[in-house]
């Protein structure tokens, strides 16, 4: 996914704030999972111990998602160079 959305972000012809990283599908998907596990955790459908290990894989996940973001940023001028010869 993070391809996807690096590839959608540098075809960006002018600058955009940093809310427009993903679009409105992604937020809306967003929305939804978070209010749903909101809402199972708040019911306590699950045990405590498999909140922690669902969490624990969601926040590795997650950060390990925000780490490809970041290299992405970092390596933005390399990225444009590529996509230019494509």
């Amino acid at each position: 996914m993070s391809k996807k959305h690096t590839k959608r972000i540098i075809a960006y012809e002018e600058y955009r704030p940093f809310w427009h990283f993903f679009d409105k599908k992604a937020y809306i998907m967003m929305a939804c999972m978070m209010g749903g596990g909101i809402g199972l955790r708040a019911a306590g459908v699950f045990p405590d111990t498999f909140i922690a290990f669902f969490y624990s894989g969601l926040g590795c996940a997650l950060a390990l998602a925000g780490v490809v973001f970041a290299r992405n940023y970092l390596c933005y001028h390399n990225l444009m160079e590529r996509e230019q010869e494509a």
